[in-house]
C-alpha cells in the first residue's frame, strides 16, 4: 500500500474510536455503584463487570477469524450496533439477571469492534511505525477516555444512575454513521487472508510457542486484569466506600489517570520505536505496580487524584507495547487468529480481575485487592524481562549499521 494510502486508512478509525471509548467510559464510575443499587455483594457487584468481559472472552477468536473471512469493516459496524442497543437495555433493565445478560452481549460486540479494529492495524502498520503510529490512535480513544468519566459522572449526579448509558447510546449511533462511512478494509488484504482461514490448533500452539507473542500475551492479561478490578471496580468502591467521595468525584478521580495517560502517550510511542517494545512494557509495569500499591494509603479526594496520575504514567504505553510486540512477533501468522488470540488473554484479565477481586475484598477489605494486583504486576514484569525477545528497535538498528560501518 502507498504511504498515503496507509495513513488515510489509519486515520478513517481515529475518529470512530475517541467515540467508541468516550461511551464506554462514561459509565466507568458509576458502573459498580448502579449494580449495587440491585442490592447485591462486592462479587456480584464485580461480575457486572466481568460478564461485559466473558462477552469479549467468547467472542475474540471466533470474531478474529471472522475478520479474515468477510473483512474488519462489517466486523466492526455489526459490533457497533450491538454496543449501542445493549447499553440502552443496560439503562432499562428491571433485574440484575437481565442486566449482566445485556453486559454479556455487549462485551460480544465490543470484541466484535475491537477485535477488528486490531487486526486492521495488524495489516497496516509496518514495524518501524507501529509505536508511534499506534501512540496517535491511542490518542484518539484516551480523548474519549478523558472526557467520559467526568461526563458520566456528572450526567449521573444530575439525572441518575441510568443516565449515563442512555448517553453511552447516543454516542453509539455517532459511532455507526462514523464506522460505516469512514472505515474500509485496505484493498487486497481481507481476501488474501480470508483464503483458507479458519481455527488452526497448530497455529495457536505455534503463536503461543513464541516467546515474544506470549509474554506480550502476558502483559496485556495483567493490564487488563489491572484496568477492570483495580481502576474500574475497586478504586470506585474504595473512594465511596472508604473516602466517601461522591459520583463526579470518582469521575474526577478515574479521569486524572486516563488524562495522564493521554499526555505521556505520544512521547512513549515514539519511545516504543525507537528503544524497543520490552523496556517500554518492563518499565510501564513498574510505575504501574507503584500506583497499585499507593492507592490504599490514600487519605482524600487529592491523594486518590495524585496517584491517578503515577497509574496514568505507569499505563502511558500499556496498550500500544504490548500489541506492537504481538504484531511484530507474528507478521507472517494469520492476522485474524494472533490478534484474536492476543485479545483473549486481555479479556481473561479483564474476566478474572473484577470477579477475583471482589472475592478477595469480601473476605478481607476493601485494601487487600490492591496489595494482591501489585504482586501480579511484579512478577510479570520479572517474566517479560526473562523471556521476551526484542522484535525491533530503531535505536538497535542504528547502532548495528553504525557497527558495520566501523
Amino acid at each position: 500500500m502507498a504511504k498515503r494510502s496507509l495513513m488515510l486508512d489509519v486515520f478513517s478509525i481515529y475518529v470512530p474510536s475517541f467515540f467508541i471509548f468516550l461511551g464506554m467510559s462514561i459509565i466507568s464510575p458509576i458502573l459498580p455503584i448502579y449494580a449495587e443499587s440491585f442490592k447485591v455483594n462486592y462479587t456480584l457487584v464485580s461480575l457486572a463487570i466481568s460478564m461485559y468481559a466473558f462477552g469479549r472472552f467468547l467472542a475474540d477468536v471466533p470474531v478474529g477469524l471472522l475478520a479474515d473471512r468477510v473483512g474488519r469493516r462489517l466486523m466492526m459496524i455489526l459490533g457497533t450496533i450491538i454496543l449501542t442497543v445493549c447499553s440502552f437495555l443496560n439503562a432499562t433493565a428491571p433485574t440484575f439477571a437481565l442486566f449482566l445478560a445485556y453486559r454479556l452481549l455487549e462485551g460480544v460486540g465490543s470484541s466484535m469492534w475491537m477485535t477488528s479494529r486490531t487486526t486492521l492495524l495488524a495489516d497496516i502498520l509496518r514495524p518501524e511505525e507501529r509505536g508511534r503510529i499506534m501512540s496517535y490512535f491511542q490518542s484518539f480513544m484516551l480523548l474519549g477516555s478523558s472526557a467520559g468519566p467526568t461526563v458520566g459522572g456528572f450526567i449521573a449526579m444530575a439525572y441518575g444512575l441510568s443516565a449515563p448509558f442512555y448517553t453511552y447510546s447516543v454516542v453509539g449511533i455517532i459511532s455507526l454513521v462514523l464506522t460505516f462511512f469512514l472505515i474500509k478494509d485496505p484493498e487486497g488484504i481481507a481476501k488474501s487472508h480470508g483464503e483458507g482461514s479458519g481455527f488452526s490448533l497448530p497455529t495457536v500452539r505455534r503463536l503461543l510457542a513464541n516467546s515474544s507473542f506470549s509474554m506480550a500475551c502476558l502483559a496485556t492479561f495483567t493490564i487488563f486484569f489491572m484496568r477492570t478490578g483495580i481502576r474500574s471496580t475497586m478504586v470506585p468502591l474504595f473512594a465511596e466506600s472508604v473516602l466517601h467521595l461522591e459520583a463526579d468525584a470518582i469521575g474526577i478521580v478515574i479521569s486524572c489517570a486516563t488524562i495522564t495517560n493521554l499526555i505521556v502517550t505520544i512521547p512513549i510511542g515514539h519511545a516504543i520505536d525507537y528503544y524497543g517494545r520490552k523496556p517500554v512494557i518492563v518499565i510501564n509495569l513498574i510505575v504501574t505496580a507503584i500506583a497499585a500499591l499507593s492507592f490504599p494509603f490514600t487519605t482524600s479526594f487529592v491523594a486518590m487524584c495524585a496517584v491517578a496520575v503515577i497509574l496514568g504514567i505507569g499505563t502511558g504505553g500499556a496498550g500500544q507495547a504490548p500489541l506492537a510486540l504481538a504484531s511484530d512477533a507474528t507478521q507472517s501468522e494469520p492476522h485474524g487468529l494472533s490478534m484474536g488470540v492476543y485479545r483473549l488473554f486481555g479479556d481473561i484479565g479483564f474476566v478474572v480481575g473484577p470477579i477475583l477481586l471482589g472475592v478477595i475484598a469480601d473476605n478481607s477489605d476493601l485494601r487487600m485487592p490492591f496489595y494482591f494486583t501489585t504482586a501480579i504486576i511484579i512478577v510479570n514484569a520479572v517474566l517479560v524481562q526473562a523471556f521476551a525477545k526484542e522484535t525491533y528497535s530503531r535505536k538497535r538498528e542504528e547502532q548495528g549499521a553504525a557497527t558495520r560501518l566501523e
